[in-house]
């Protein structure tokens, strides 16, 4: 058939495999996620968003893995073990998108690589920078001058966040160079992964003195609202900033670097000193802790629209030497003949994870297509 959109010959189907638009006339680009079909490109999902590479049963079962963790750090803040609800925390999401790393193959053949420059070079610049600030800022009380000095103002709230969205994407970077990973999904993915690494280090580092002084037991006061964001929106917000960043700079190499790539680095390190600062501004004003959590998902979340959009306008652009072939798409799990995106249901084929024919349960294309309901 001729697609009504782009108007190339295509595979029968209710997607075009090429410019992924449904067959429908105008129909937008931005209807449904293309990494995720069934979401809208601009639904803040996290899961879908940030674990691009896994099919739509892989991604229910990462996000009851993390209910699960979060679950976790809340019973052990109940029982009063808050130093481990705090490491709980911290490992929750760099430990998952370790396991999504392997189980996805984004690694390819560079496994050890892969790992090395993001998580491993992220923590171990996430220890250096936060040892730093540390020791150079100890003499400055957040508590009590953020927001009314201008010094500790511009140094932890604007200074450090803008240091340290430099740092975080350059491991990385090395991969673009090593010019083995060359498609912008990549460095979304590394960018995200070197993000999580350091923030594991930051607050690792950050609350080394109260891991090693509180008891074994202690009054779990009203550490859970802390709890909640170092287990997730903290390392959220880090690695959907770095992953962002990364994203762009993937470009540079193609020479399609340009003023909408600088848009994006400039709104996501504006969007880690909006967390920072925003969220000490509102402590220091004994708002909610809630209003103070509300906050920073809203940052966390327009982070990761920024991520979706990035990766959609990826997907769409990359992979036209494909070519056709016959596989079996990990979406909707039927046969298909496509190039570039299932036809059936629209799934981006090149961030498909690797999979097994022995294993997939397909339908055979012959069949007659029934009404596609995408979930």
């Amino acid at each position: 058939m001729r697609c009504i959109n782009c108007s190339k010959d295509v595979p029968d189907g209710l997607f075009c495999t090429w410019c992924d638009r449904k067959q429908e006339a105008e129909a937008s680009r931005y209807a449904h996620f293309a990494a995720h079909p069934g979401e809208h490109v601009l639904h803040p999902g996290v899961m879908t968003t940030l674990f691009p590479h896994l099919g739509h049963q892989k991604v229910h079962e990462f996000r009851w893995a993390l209910l699960a963790g979060l679950a976790c750090v809340f019973l052990l803040d109940v029982a009063g073990l808050v130093a481990a609800a705090l490491l709980c925390a911290a490992f929750l999401v760099p430990i998952l998108y370790l396991i999504y790393l392997y189980e996805a193959q984004v690694y390819r053949d560079e496994p050890a690589a892969v790992l090395g420059f993001t998580i491993g070079a992220g923590i171990v610049l996430g220890v250096i920078v936060t040892v730093i600030v540390k020791n150079t800022t100890s003499q400055v009380s957040l508590s009590s001058v953020f927001g009314t000095d201008t010094t500790a103002l511009l140094t932890l709230g604007l200074l450090v966040p803008v240091v340290q969205e430099v740092i975080k994407p350059l491991p990385a970077l090395v991969l673009r160079l090593r010019g083995t990973f060359t498609e912008q999904a990549d460095g979304i993915v590394f960018g995200v992964a070197a993000g999580l690494g350091f923030s594991l280090a930051e607050t690792i580092v950050r609350f080394s003195a109260v891991l090693t002084s509180l008891p074994a037991h202690t009054d779990p006061g009203n550490w859970i609202y802390p709890l909640v964001t170092f287990s997730v929106l903290l390392p959220l917000m880090h690695g959907s900033a770095t992953g962002a960043i990364a994203g762009a700079l993937w470009r540079v190499g193609r020479g399609t670097f340009g003023v909408l790539e600088a848009a994006v680095i400039a709104l996501a390190i504006a969007a880690h000193v909006g967390f920072v600062m925003g969220s000490q501004l509102l402590s220091d004003r004994q708002f909610s802790q809630i209003i103070i959590l509300a906050w920073q998902a809203v940052v966390v979340g327009v982070l990761l629209i920024v991520i979706r959009v990035m990766l959609q306008e990826a997907l769409l652009e990359e992979g036209v030497d494909l070519g056709f072939s016959q596989t079996t798409c990990p979406n909707c799990h039927h046969h298909i003949f496509a190039s570039r995106f299932c036809p059936r249901c629209g799934k981006a084929l090149a961030v498909s994870p690797p999979r097994s024919t022995a294993n997939a349960q397909a339908q055979p294309a012959t069949e007659a297509t029934p009404g596609l309901e995408v979930q």
